[in-house]
């Protein structure tokens, strides 16, 4: 997998070179076109500069904060099952361990099958078969006393929180923006591009740098989209670290 780096670096050189390779085709090809440095020519490029620039700051936010809830829901379904594994200690043993394997067996396949498979926008619920069976002990329980029965219901009240929390991070393992966004994205990069390769300027070296700086921004703009596109894969995706550390606290606990 691509580091962060060198993923820049790569989507940097994408930009860098498409966007010459746009300016060299506009002036061998189309010279007729070329725009003199008037006042229109300022506004019409201040027009389209914002308006995409607009659209940009906006995509991009909005991936960022769909990044950061996608990271907090992880969080939050991981300390949800902590709880409810630490609730099991006010059953009776043969529940409790019972329970407590059930839990532990369903961590491990998350972390091993299920976010394997999310790096790939994909799922499969034979993987939440041991979660199931647990919500289905908890139903079928009869409680001996009343710390058993408060327990219980509190399990009930947690594990239906969970189904959404995990149905939220499953759900969310697509792509952010779906491929009308991207290719309306990537044909406003190219219309500003060339528009602005349009201009004649005095000194072809002024426009080349010029161009170059203008691909090196759009590039940044489109790596932070692209960091935070896709949560579960690229160089910026949301590790199994919390369950992780789940395992590890309940395997303290049994100590």
């Amino acid at each position: 997998m691509l580091t962060i780096p060198l993923t820049l670096l790569l989507v940097l050189a994408i930009f860098l070179v498409g966007a010459l390779t746009i300016l060299c085709i506009v002036q061998r090809y189309f010279s007729f076109l070329t725009i003199d440095d008037t006042s229109h020519s300022a506004i019409f490029s201040f027009a389209i500069g914002t308006i995409f620039g607009l659209t940009l700051a906006f995509i991009t936010v909005s991936t960022w904060q769909n990044y950061k809830r996608i990271n907090a829901v992880v969080v939050q379904e991981a300390t949800t099952l902590t709880t409810i594994y630490r609730s099991l200690d006010a059953f009776q043993p043969a529940i409790k361990d019972a329970g407590v394997k059930l839990l532990t067996s369903y961590v491990d396949k998350v972390i091993s099958k299920e976010w394997p498979l999310m790096k790939k926008s994909q799922f499969d619920d034979q993987y939440f078969t041991d979660f199931h069976q647990f919500h289905l002990i908890m139903l079928r329980h009869n409680p001996i006393n009343n710390a058993e029965l408060i327990a219980q219901q509190e399990e009930l009240r947690l594990i239906s929180e969970y189904y959404k929390l995990r149905l939220d991070r499953i759900t969310s393992s697509k792509v952010a923006l779906d491929d009308s966004m991207t290719l309306a994205l990537c044909l406003g990069a190219f219309v500003f591009i060339f528009y602005q390769s349009l201009h004649v300027m005095s000194k072809m070296r002024h426009h080349v740098l010029m161009i170059s700086l203008l691909a090196i921004t759009l590039g940044l703009i489109f790596f932070l989209i692209l960091s935070y596109n896709t949560p579960f894969s690229g160089p910026n995706a949301i590790s199994p670290d919390e369950f992780y550390r789940v395992l590890e606290l309940w395997k303290t606990d049994s100590l």
